[in-house]
């Protein structure tokens, strides 16, 4: 599929902005999720500090979540896409994009939520 082509589908601003909701809450709930058991685990003593500060552990807490929900959404364009349904196919890439960007500003968002 070409740009051009790309770009004269119809689109769905209705569901890429519920999605995006959806799926950046889903996003923060992960992340959220990831803390509260890393601190059940770990505790907050200064092995869990030494534990954190693990490359590994590290990647695992900062970029799980949105390899799960990213891959999510990689597996329904590749779907809607070979089922040739490019209103969906479309409405999936942008949110994709909106979420990848709302994801890399999460910390900036994070400040202003908590």
């Amino acid at each position: 599929m070409k740009t051009a082509e790309f770009w004269k589908i119809k689109t769905n601003y209705l569901g890429i902005g519920i999605r995006s909701v959806l799926f950046f809450g889903i996003l923060l709930l992960l992340i959220l999720i990831e803390i509260f058991a890393f601190f059940l685990i770990y505790g907050s003593g200064a092995t869990s500090s030494r534990i954190a500060n693990l490359w590994y552990v590290d990647l695992i807490l900062n970029f799980l979540p949105i390899l799960l929900v990213g891959g999510f959404l990689v597996y329904r364009i590749i779907k809607k896409y070979k089922k040739q349904e490019y209103v969906n196919f479309k409405t999936n890439v942008i949110t994709l994009l909106i979420l990848i960007f709302l994801f890399s500003i999460r910390n900036q968002l994070e400040h202003l939520i908590f």
